[in-house]
């Protein structure tokens, strides 16, 4: 007994199982075949490109699918799939531009048989630019902050050393020394600008490494409000708040160091009165508050000022410093927030005592 015979049931319905299929995946799928013809195509690739693919299946897919590279150029005729190197398993991903201004990250997997290796099937994933676009977005931001704010002090360092460079002779003393501690100053300035930007990286990249001991915070918020003061501020706008002379815990003294220090720069930048910082000892956690005596933070704006190119309007600034303190308090296994208290700001770290497991 033979068979039955299903005639052309059975394609059909393998189609339409791989159609369903496809619409599971989370790129949009395009498949042609031997013959450049479009096969198969899913929902998302039809709302990525902009154009109604099902109603071209069995179409050429060159046609169905105008696809433009970067250079300006057919994608199609560039890789040339079907009449290329029969070496390719397939392109890698790359922007393609299509009609309307629309583009997709689009990238082919060939698939080939036989001793001369023909190309059998072409897929192709593609999914949408609007990640890429937004890290492109903020590189370009982050090169634009930077380079305004590098450019005052650098500016100033170059001034002020022609200038002792030109006249040397004829400044006092006092004169020469004043512009020595400017330069020392700016130059402080920028190398925390640069400090910024590997923490950054480092943050953004998950290579950040922290180096824990047994740390006095205490003696950091000194050291920390030293270095304040030096660049300028009056001593007298500090206050520390602990009821112990030591505060000692486990923690990168270096990073805490940095946190310690934004959070005060961000207090004298847009603070006014007294900087407040407070320590508490509890069981199993370190509470570190710095408070001013300023306008405060908007309730509407305490979910975004953790995050990058934040700015308080009208106040300067890069907009990167609280990023920073928040990626690093959060790589000790801690927390930061912006406390609802009336009267400034106040940001308030929670760190616990011993490194957490398996940092």
């Amino acid at each position: 007994m033979s068979p039955p015979d299903h005639g052309p049931a059975e394609p059909e319905l393998a189609l339409v199982l791989y159609r369903a299929l496809l619409e599971q995946l989370p790129e949009g799928v395009v498949v042609a075949d031997a013959d450049r013809r479009l096969v198969l195509s899913s929902e998302r690739a039809e709302r990525l490109t902009g154009i109604r693919l099902s109603e071209h299946t069995g179409e050429d897919v060159r046609d169905a699918l105008p696809l433009v590279a970067s250079d300006g150029h057919s994608f199609w005729a560039s890789a040339d799939p079907w009449g290329g190197l029969r070496t390719l398993s397939g392109s890698p991903e790359q922007r393609l531009l299509l009609p309307e201004g629309r583009s997709v990250l689009a990238a082919t997997r060939h698939v080939r048989s036989g001793p001369d290796r023909r190309l059998q099937w072409l897929v192709m994933t593609m999914r949408s630019t609007r990640t890429r676009d937004r890290i492109e977005s903020e590189t370009a931001a982050l090169v634009t902050t930077v380079a305004h704010e590098l450019r005052s002090p650098l500016g100033a360092v170059r001034g002020f050393s022609q200038t002792l460079r030109n006249r040397w002779s004829q400044l006092r003393d006092d004169q020469k020394l004043w512009m020595l501690d400017a330069i020392e100053t700016d130059a402080g300035r920028l190398q925390r600008q640069v400090g910024e930007l590997l923490e950054i990286s480092r943050l953004d990249t998950g290579r950040l490494v922290l180096r824990r001991r047994d740390v006095d915070v205490l003696a950091l918020i000194r050291s920390a409000i030293h270095r304040v003061v030096s660049g300028g501020a009056d001593p007298d706008r500090f206050r520390i708040v602990s009821e112990f002379d030591e505060v000692c815990f486990v923690a990168d003294p270096d990073r805490l160091a940095q946190v310690l220090s934004n959070l005060l720069d961000n207090a004298m930048r847009h603070g006014r009165g007294t900087v407040t910082v407070a320590v508490e000892l509890r069981r199993r956690e370190v509470q570190i508050e710095v408070s001013d005596e300023g306008p405060g933070i908007a309730p509407e704006h305490r979910a975004a000022v953790f995050t990058r190119f934040w700015q308080a309007r009208g106040r300067g600034g890069n907009g990167l410093g609280l990023y920073v303190v928040r990626g690093l308090v959060v790589a000790h296994g801690g927390r930061v927030e912006v406390v609802d208290r009336p009267g400034g700001a106040t940001f308030r770290l929670t760190l616990p005592r011993v490194a957490p497991e398996g940092s």
